[in-house]
């Protein structure tokens, strides 16, 4: 199992904002992508999206979390090689299908 927070960017001019989403990488997926991933690479993420519920000390708490079940690396605007696409990472794994391959111990 692997997890990293990903921050995305809501609003615009003085309402712009940024919140963290919790992403949650499991078996192979998570073994195939989880080392091509550094700190500030930009990521285009696709999974299953739910909310962690739980209470604690200060009140009742939230998390939004994606399981990932697709991640794709895109290239920053100041790279070599121009404009900012997405490219898949060297993984020797294709996509996991969690419905069919894995289970999900929650």
């Amino acid at each position: 199992m692997g997890e990293f927070n990903l921050p995305v960017k809501q609003g615009y001019g003085e309402n712009q904002k940024t919140s963290c989403i919790k992403c949650v990488l499991w078996g192979k997926v998570a073994e195939a992508y989880a080392p091509n991933i550094k700190k500030g690479d930009l990521l285009v993420v696709s999974g299953e999206f739910y909310v962690e519920e739980w209470v604690s000390d200060s009140g009742k708490r939230l998390q939004p979390t994606i399981i990932v079940n697709q991640i794709q690396l895109a290239k920053k605007s100041g790279d070599k090689q121009g404009q900012a696409a997405p490219t898949q990472p060297k993984a020797t794994e294709p996509p996991v299908d969690f419905d069919n391959d894995l289970n999900i111990p929650f």
